[in-house]
């Protein structure tokens, strides 16, 4: 296998700074060409698939402007700064479900899009789950769905599209699950 070219950035330009990302325009250099690249920066993000002791996940079904639509969901929610994906998982889990994980196991870290973003998302299962009450951010309109695992997979893919988020981290899930307990 070749190495990959090195590719130069020379500048970045801030073209829009919003509440959650930021969007930059990069100048680059390949063999003494000049290209340019925009970018949406959003940093880390924390996903989780919470399982309770009845073998159900709990799944959020939430409002999301940018489709002008309800789709169904794993909680998941950015990584703050100074805060590690782990911490920003147990927090995202309380804040939108009201679950404490007594085992949080992490079960990969993916890039959403790289075409265009530079976002990477943790996931995590939960287990042992330990009710502590619901405190959701004022901006979310969230509601709670329990349902089997299987069926979970089921219902986000019979969406007109499915989150690639909550299709990842439920059959990563499943994957981690098989044999250890029956979904």
């Amino acid at each position: 296998m070749a190495i990959p070219k090195k590719v130069e950035l020379l500048e970045e330009h801030v073209l829009f700074r919003g509440k959650r990302l930021l969007l930059a325009k990069r100048v680059y250099e390949l063999d003494g060409a000049k290209f340019v690249a925009e970018v949406v920066k959003f940093g880390q993000a924390a996903a989780i698939v919470p399982i309770k002791d009845d073998g159900k996940v709990i799944m959020i079904r939430q409002f999301r402007s940018s489709l002008n639509k309800w789709i169904l969901e794993v909680p998941a929610g950015k990584v703050d700064p100074g805060e590690s994906p782990e911490e920003a998982a147990r927090r995202e889990l309380i804040e939108e479900v009201g679950y404490k994980a007594g085992e949080l196991e992490k079960l990969a870290s993916i890039y959403m899009s790289p075409g265009y973003s530079d976002e990477i998302l943790h996931i995590f299962l939960a287990k042992n789950l330990i009710h502590v009450g619901r405190n959701p951010d004022p901006d979310e309109l969230i509601e709670m769905v329990d349902v089997k695992l299987e069926d979970a997979i089921n219902m986000v893919l019979s969406e007109d599209a499915a989150d690639s988020k909550t299709l990842s981290a439920l059959f990563l899930a499943n994957e981690r699950l098989k044999g250890a307990c029956s979904v």
